[in-house]
């Protein structure tokens, strides 16, 4: 274990031999006015607060320098222990602090009646360190502070603005003291001084343990101490609980375990260790005696001493902590925090890690009263390992995970980015780890739904170090951050849905992948976080019992919830390779059929309701991609409706149906939407009506329909309605394609030339993901396929699906089976990818912006081993294809 001597016998010789390794020392030796602290507190306790900024500026300078000095001679010649210094340095600054603050007030001509400051951490407890910055919060009771010729919130930013200037600006005298504001409340969106108001508020909504753990060291410093001990008693309920639920006991737990440094030989073994915030060192000393005050000191108000060594006393004294194992504790933190002031003795830095350079090393040990560095290394190892020790064994349940530890640091408490939480997020892939660090931050401040309650900041807590390392595991953790802050700022209430992750350690990481891996899908979780629910049932969602007596709005709602967790399984399976991309069409188009029928039926019935029963009997029919089966994620919906009635004025009744269809598959509700729908197949496109009686049906695609009206009609399938109609419809459409193939002044090839000639200039290619327009892509293969279809007399290679219509094709040309058989293979290839692109990202793919995870999927999808490899195959797809489709679409 470590011990420090002092390294000569009088103050003056103890600091001459300093002087020859500190730099620091040697230049107040040199400037520094040689008086004891004594003197010097009493020259800044005296400090006239009227003798103006400047001059107050000065004196604060000179102390301060005086007393460093002082101090430094107590401690390297043993007058004075550790924790003499401690509280002789922070005596000062409390001195510092109220005259800086009387000086602000009668410099703006204000009393101070109501406003103070509470001294928070090592300030609060006793305990700064040799070059400590300081933590303390100003607030102001806006019941009692009186603004003067302004308003009391400007006066008291005013007077806090000035008390940081008189004590942190760099004069030629130096500074007195780094000023620390942020462990007020919300730092990022409040004012530097919070009125009391507003504080308690803060405390009692969304106040987080570890404020409480700041809390336990506070202690009123300055100003008014009537208004400060009011405070004190108002947040007394907030720090001191007096019952913990379990929550609470686990977010201390989780607090402790991100707090932990990286264990192994590597982390205690370093001979440039982080006396404080590394493994072993000063912080866990200190979280071993405030994570039971937390636990305990709501009950036994004799644990509630805000130092260190004294909550220790407390703790043996409670039977909580054994009094070998405290006395070493206690010997340890004096030792750490004994090297602690001879690293900043060094240059004035408010370091601690111990120099890595040897040179600069064995100054450090002398100043420890070493002579030899090897053994001071050896020392500091061993005191920090037992703290270690006894510092991890102080909570027997550990995380769910065995391997958060090996994590590394992840520290989301107070306002600076904790080194070791930036390194481990780093390691983890994150390229701008303070940005991730900023947002968890403002997580836990309660400043999204999900974390506005205590329970909420727990279980994120909990939460966390899974999540990270899930991220990080996707190889695309900053896309995966990304979704996943929009899923969780999305959140309405997040206890329930964080308990469920916390619950089900393999739904987190499935979360995590589906939101590297889909843009698209994580879009649609960020809006509906219960979709979570179904895949944690495990069970298919059951098709709504609708009530015959059901009105029209409620069979949407109630609808659109099944359609919502069906598609969200089905886009799941597809993204996880649980489905295959060849089966994900069919289970799209299964999905939409039957949609359209149900909805149907709500229609009739609304339509039977307003406007009494159905003078005739209807059909509807899917065209596109519906009616070839093969829809993807998000596909719109080609429909025609077609109904046959004897009276002439049934066109209003059915009219009225197809409107109300339309309004349920694609009006928006309260339940979100189902599909876009397009009715401008239909005859007569856009201008016609939106229901078409059988014998306009006929008649049209008999007289009047172009070649490319008759390429979609190749599509026509039935979906619902009368099953004879259906039949009948199909059958003239079988006519009257076969009508066209037979006619004499044959124009098909030259009309679907043309067309496709007409579409690349209209809507050209936009490079090699796009699967649909481009040369040799989808619609290349599908115009190849209807032309050989409507130049079918019979019929018989008329097909809805493309891949059934070219095994149509290849039976019935034998000749051309080659050709047929490379665009089959095209075809099966570019529908793969497309499934996968349409539910991950939902458009066209850019290659230079995909997730890496995403890559992999597309890979996989066509079994192909890399990307490059995949790249280079769809390019050699696409340009056969599109050699073969020019050479079949040639006139």
């Amino acid at each position: 274990m470590l011990k420090i001597s002092a390294i000569a016998e009088t103050r003056q010789a103890a600091l001459e031999r300093a002087a020859e390794d500190a730099p620091y020392l040697r230049r107040l030796l040199a400037r520094a006015d040689e008086r004891s602290f004594d003197e010097a507190l009493a020259d800044v306790q005296a400090i006239d607060p009227a003798s103006g900024m400047d001059a107050v500026m000065q004196t604060l300078r000179r102390a301060k320098a005086a007393i460093h000095l002082a101090l430094a001679g107590d401690d390297l010649s043993g007058q004075r222990g550790v924790m003499d210094v401690t509280d002789a340095l922070t005596r000062f600054s409390c001195a510092a602090l109220e005259a800086a603050m009387a000086t602000a007030l009668v410099s703006r001509g204000l009393t101070g009646a109501g406003l103070f400051a509470i001294a928070l951490g090592k300030m609060g407890a006793f305990e700064l360190n040799y070059s400590s910055d300081i933590d303390f919060c100003v607030f102001y009771d806006p019941a009692v502070f009186g603004g003067g010729e302004t308003t009391p919130d400007q006066a008291a930013q005013y007077v806090t603005r000035d008390i940081v200037r008189l004590l942190s600006e760099f004069t030629a005298d130096g500074y007195v003291f780094r000023t620390d504001l942020r462990l007020r409340p919300d730092p990022s969106s409040t004012p530097l001084a919070p009125s009391t108001r507003m504080a308690q508020g803060y405390y009692e909504s969304v106040g987080q343990n570890w404020e409480r753990m700041v809390w336990i060291k506070a202690r009123p410093v300055a100003g008014d101490m009537d208004s400060a001990a009011r405070f004190m008693e108002a947040m007394h309920p907030f720090v001191w609980r007096r019952h913990l639920d379990y929550w609470a006991l686990n977010d201390i737990q989780a607090i402790k375990r991100m707090i932990n440094s990286k264990s192994g030989q590597g982390g205690l073994s370093t001979v440039s260790p982080n006396v404080k915030l590394g493994p072993g060192g000063i912080r866990e000393v200190e979280f071993f005696v405030q994570t039971q005050q937390l636990i305990q000191g709501g009950r036994l108000a004799e644990l509630r001493d805000n130092t260190t060594l004294g909550a220790m006393d407390a703790l043996v004294e409670a039977e909580m902590v054994g009094q070998d194992v405290a006395e070493q504790m206690k010997a340890a933190y004096c030792a750490l925090r004994n090297v602690e002031h001879r690293i900043q003795m060094l240059h004035d830095e408010q370091a601690h890690t111990v120099p890595e350079d040897e040179a600069e090393r064995g100054a450090l040990a002398r100043l420890c009263g070493y002579d030899d560095v090897a053994k001071f290394d050896a020392d500091l190892e061993a005191t920090r390992r037992f703290v270690q020790t006894e510092y991890a064994s102080l909570f027997h349940t550990e995380a769910q995970d065995g391997d958060d530890d090996e994590l590394g640091n992840l520290v989301f408490t107070g306002v600076d980015d904790d080194p070791g939480t930036v390194e481990t997020l780093t390691e983890l892939g994150f390229s701008n780890p303070s940005a991730a660090i900023s947002i968890i931050r403002n997580w836990h401040r309660g400043n999204v739904p999900a974390t506005r309650t205590t329970r909420g900041r727990e279980l994120l807590t909990a939460l966390l170090p899974g999540m990270l390392r899930a991220m990080g595991e996707t190889g695309e953790p900053d896309e995966a951050f990304g979704w996943f802050t929009r899923f969780f700022d999305g959140l309405s209430a997040g206890v329930q849905t964080l308990s469920m992750l916390l619950a089900e350690p393999e739904l987190l990481d499935d979360l995590v992948a589906t939101l590297a891996l889909a843009p698209r899908l994580a879009s649609i979780l960020a809006r509906r976080p219960e979709l979570l629910e179904v895949l944690v049932s495990g069970q298919v969602p059951l098709t709504p019992e609708i009530d015959a007596d059901s009105d029209f709005e409620t069979v949407l709602d109630e609808w659109r919830r099944y359609h919502r967790e069906q598609s969200f399984l089905i886009g799941h399976g597809l993204l996880h390779g649980l489905l295959k991309a060849t089966d994900a069409a069919a289970q799209w188009s299964r999905l939409a059929d039957e949609t359209i029928v149900e909805m149907a039926r709500a229609a009739e019935a609304e339509s039977v309701r307003r406007s009494g029963p159905a003078p005739g009997v209807w059909a509807v029919f899917a065209m596109g991609k519906l009616g070839g089966r093969e829809m993807t994620a998000g596909s719109d919906l080609d429909l025609i409706v077609v109904y046959d009635a004897p009276d002439y004025e049934a066109q209003m009744w059915f009219t009225r149906f197809t409107q109300r269809l339309i309004t349920a598959l694609s009006a928006p509700t309260a339940e979100g939407e189902l599909y876009e729908v397009d009715l401008r197949l239909r005859p007569s496109g856009g201008s016609g009506p939106v229901a078409v009686s059988l014998r306009a049906f006929e008649a049209y695609h008999n007289d009047d329909a172009w070649t490319w009206e008759h390429m979609a009609l190749t599509r026509l399938r039935f979906v619902a309605g009368d099953d004879a109609l259906g039949e009948r419809a199909h059958g003239i459409a079988r006519v009257a394609m076969a009508a066209r193939a037979a006619q004499v002044d044959q124009t098909i090839a030259a009309d679907i030339a043309d067309m496709r000639v007409r579409l690349y200039a209209q809507k050209p290619g936009q490079g090699l993901w796009d699967l649909k327009m481009a040369e040799g892509g989808l619609v290349d293969i599908e115009f190849a396929a209807q032309k050989q279809m409507l130049l079918s007399p019979e019929n018989e290679a008329i097909c809805p699906d493309t891949l059934g219509a070219i095994e149509g094709i290849r039976a019935s040309v034998p000749s051309e089976d080659e050709d047929w058989a490379a665009l089959s293979e095209c075809l099966v290839f570019l529908q793969s990818l497309q499934q996968v692109q349409r539910v991950a990202v939902g458009t066209d793919l850019v290659a230079g912006t995909l997730p890496h995870a995403l890559k992999n999927r597309l890979c996989r999808a066509v079994g192909v081993p890399d990307f490059s490899q995949l790249e280079q195959r769809l390019s050699n797809m696409k340009q056969r294809a599109h050699d073969i489709v020019e050479r079949k679409l040639q006139v």
